[in-house]
């Protein structure tokens, strides 16, 4: 119900069981200059405080099923109904007192109560802005999420402040939530008497009043235990409404279908609404289970609840979201990231010491049959030697050999072979061997040389080229690891590097 002039001005006629205008009210301390609403309990009009000289809002008790009125008074219908009028007038009066001791910026003030007339009336601020039914009415577009959940949030604090005084509102739904022109939501026109009116008698069960698609179940039975449950029931349907663009379900028929084992009619909001953490439609589903103790118990954990939901949306990334300040954005910290792997990577690759190429071995040399002469030759050669005289040259170590001809040696006493001879000797013989093996009768041999040789054992020549000189596979290791020296200190420039591009960025960003 919006109190704004504009809505005053459309809304449609009042019983003739209202008050006409200008009617005074508590000896002339109010006026009514219009009728804004009727509901099954009371009728509402704008009145002026002509103490203050403001507009207010005055709201009559006056359940017109079980009373009428004649002139300004009212009465029961009937004497039956007389016990439970007044019931009601007297729980209407004890709850606006209650009310009065609210102060809450998104509760309506409630200023004053007092009875006339045979009933009761609140005084209450006049709230100038709009309902939440007539702008979701009028949106051509669905409401930003954020600012959803600013309202939901303050409202939410309203109402545990109601419940915190054993309170409930009993008709939350879109059009008793207003908005101001600042944006602030304002809770109104709260049930009052309706719950003690459906515990005094099942005689006036259809007295009880709901909202199709916003009322709990329980509402729908006279008697029924009510609780703060079922006023977070009404505002779970009040914003499933605004996520969804239409009113949920009537309770009662998913209360039979949910019985029969059928589909709830009323699909949750989780996981098809898009703009929300999973936190804040999990808490709307759950306010709004069939069954009261399915439901949430208080406004307190539905508020944890959107909070909770809140901080686990922020901990996730999101790609291509702006960071926040004083971080580094993700593509540029990805990007830093798989360079760095990239270059330990290569530096481990080259670092690996390759092994030492294996060289085959040397092919073997062809085997020479060692011609019999030459053990004869070695052997004696190493026969042992007589002592020998003084060197001519006292200072020199090395053995002489000496060369003479056919005449004997100037040393008697000294150990003389004749190698040449027997050189020649075994040359002649071997020539005569070849010779007869081609059919040759003689093969003239060298003239024998008349010289004798005085020498220390001749030992065969070494034969160098029997094993090739190969290369130190050492000093190919050594250049290899100077190499991965060079390339793991550039690794290490290239990392320090990265991390002081990090922490300027870091604290320009």
């Amino acid at each position: 119900m919006s109190l704004t002039d504009a809505h005053i001005a459309q809304s449609s006629p009042v019983t003739d069981q209202a008050l006409p205008v200008g009617t005074s009210l508590s000896g002339g301390k109010f006026t009514i200059t219009d009728h804004l609403g009727i509901g099954g309990f009371g009728i509402t009009y704008r009145a002026i405080d002509n103490t203050l000289g403001r507009a207010i809002v005055v709201k009559e008790c006056f359940p017109e099923d079980f009373c009428f009125r004649d002139g300004l008074q009212v009465f029961p219908r009937n004497q039956g109904l007389a016990e439970t009028f007044r019931a009601t007038v007297k729980m209407f009066m004890r709850e606006a007192r209650s009310l009065a001791q609210l102060r809450h910026p998104n509760i309506v003030a409630v200023h004053s109560v007092f009875e006339e007339n045979d009933t009761a009336y609140m005084v209450l601020d006049l709230i100038e802005g709009r309902d939440l039914y007539d702008i979701l009415d009028a949106q051509t577009a669905p409401l930003p999420p954020a600012r959803v959940k600013e309202i939901l949030l303050q409202l939410l604090d309203a109402i545990e402040k109601v419940h915190e005084m054993d309170l409930l509102h009993r008709d939350i739904s879109p059009d008793n939530i207003l908005i101001e022109a600042n944006g602030t939501p304002v809770l109104i026109d709260f049930g009052a008497a309706r719950g003690e009116a459906s515990r005094r008698t099942r005689a006036v069960s259809s007295l009880l009043v709901v909202k199709e698609g916003y009322s709990p179940q329980e509402f729908y039975i006279a008697g029924a235990e009510q609780s703060p449950s079922s006023d977070l029931y009404a505002l779970g349907a009040t914003f499933y409404h605004v996520l969804s663009g239409e009113a949920p379900p009537n309770s009662q028929s998913r209360l039979v279908d949910v019985a029969g084992k059928k589909p709830d009619p009323s699909p949750p909001l989780l996981g098809r609404i898009e703009g929300y953490d999973d936190g804040f439609l999990r808490a709307i589903d759950m306010a709004m289970e069939i069954h009261p103790a399915d439901r949430l118990q208080s406004a307190a954990k539905w508020r944890a609840m959107i909070l909770e939901g809140e901080a686990e949306d922020a901990s996730r990334p999101r790609s291509g979201s702006r960071p926040q300040s004083g971080a580094i954005s993700l593509e540029l910290e990805m990007s830093l990231t798989q360079l760095v792997q990239e270059t330990n990577t290569e530096v481990r690759r080259t670092s690996k010491v390759p092994e030492a190429p294996k060289t085959p071995p040397p092919p073997e040399p062809d085997k020479v049959e060692k011609p019999a002469w030459l053990d004869e030759f070695n052997k004696e050669s190493l026969a042992p030697k007589a002592p020998s005289q003084p060197a001519n040259d006292a200072g020199s170590a090395r053995p002489r050999t000496t060369f003479v001809g056919g005449a004997a040696a100037p040393d008697a006493d000294k150990t003389e072979v004749n190698w040449v001879g027997r050189a020649q000797e075994k040359q002649d013989r071997l020539r005569a061997e070849q010779a007869a093996s081609y059919g040759l009768d003689e093969v003239p041999s060298a003239p024998k040389a008349k010289t004798k040789v005085v020498s220390t054992p001749i030992q065969p020549p070494a034969d160098h080229d029997a094993e090739a000189e190969e290369p130190d596979p050492l000093l190919a290791l050594r250049a290899h690891a100077r190499s991965s020296t060079r390339k793991w200190f550039l690794a290490v420039l290239l990392g320090l590097f990265l991390l002081a591009v990090m922490v300027v960025l870091s604290q320009h960003i």
